[in-house]
């Protein structure tokens, strides 16, 4: 498994109004290009966390893992 690179060319951060606030964020991923999915309700620094959260499953390649579950937990430290 390699390690993603992340450009401003290949990553974009976008607020969505409406998510409950359960849903910190999620991330998207498009032939190699990811959005990051913030929830607009929350603080700046739970945001700043979530990001980091996301951009770790990015960097990690789960979007080509079995389980979802497993790699939330390995994101988590779990």
């Amino acid at each position: 498994m390699g390690k993603r690179k992340l450009t401003n060319d290949n990553c974009r951060y976008i607020y969505l109004p409406g998510l409950p606030p359960k849903i910190k964020g999620f991330v998207m991923e498009d032939e190699g290009y990811y959005t990051v999915v913030l929830n607009p309700t929350l603080s700046a620094d739970t945001n700043a966390k979530t990001r980091r959260h996301e951009i770790k499953h990015i960097l990690r390649d789960d979007f080509n893992k079995d389980s979802c579950d497993k790699a939330e937990k390995e994101v988590r430290g779990l």
